[in-house]
């Protein structure tokens, strides 16, 4: 290499780096303002992280709303049979019960009174005993209709009226005034066999 060969070397280098500086380099922006669009942009990825919990939830909501519609509200009160040889004890949808009782069979009172009590209605059932609360008497108005199996209408008077075991007795928990139970007298006489029922206080009554 000459000396004329270094020196256009030189001034090619002199040239491209006098070229390159006039080369607009682009400012940076201050840290200030990397700084607060960091902050915009995790903003608005938080709200859009909102938006879709709201929207989630509102998804839940009206899936839940569907189904209720769909399957309807669960009943209060479902129905059931308790079923014996000497009596039928049936849970009605209305909220009632029906027991019915043999006229063939002998009555286990702790077996009526257990059914009894599996569907919520507290009673006392004796055999050939008569109980009765001390006055005043709870009414059982409401609580106790009557269907009986000839469709004759039930005669009241002063005395207990016996009534057939094989009559249907319609029970209205939800009628019985606070403090009560159920009363059921079975009756043998022969082979007659009949049912009296009442309203009781348990804790004041008498028995003949």
């Amino acid at each position: 290499m000459n000396d004329d060969d270094y020196q256009s070397d030189s001034t090619l280098g002199r040239d491209l780096r006098t070229a390159l500086s006039d080369v607009a380099t682009p400012e940076r922006p201050p840290l200030a303002a990397i700084t607060t669009r960091g902050r915009a942009h995790q903003r608005r990825r938080l709200a859009g992280f909102a938006g879709l919990g709201v929207a989630g939830a509102a998804a839940g909501a009206a899936l839940a709303l569907a189904l209720t519609g769909v399957l309807g509200a669960a009943p209060a009160r479902s129905t059931g049979t308790i079923r014996t040889a000497a009596f039928i004890l049936t849970r009605n949808a209305n909220g009632t019960d029906s027991l019915a009782v043999s006229n063939s069979q002998m009555l286990n009172p702790a077996a009526l009174e257990q059914a009894l009590a599996q569907y919520g209605i507290p009673a006392l059932v004796k055999i050939d005993t008569i109980c009765s609360s001390n006055l005043p008497s709870p009414t059982n108005a409401g609580v106790l209709s009557l269907q009986l199996p000839d469709g004759a209408p039930l005669r009241s008077g002063p005395h207990p009226v016996l009534i057939p075991a094989n009559a249907v007795f319609v029970i209205n928990p939800a009628a019985m005034p606070a403090g009560t139970e159920l009363f059921f007298g079975y009756l043998i006489n022969g082979h007659v066999h009949t049912l009296n029922p009442g309203l009781i206080y348990p804790h004041s009554y008498t028995c003949s």
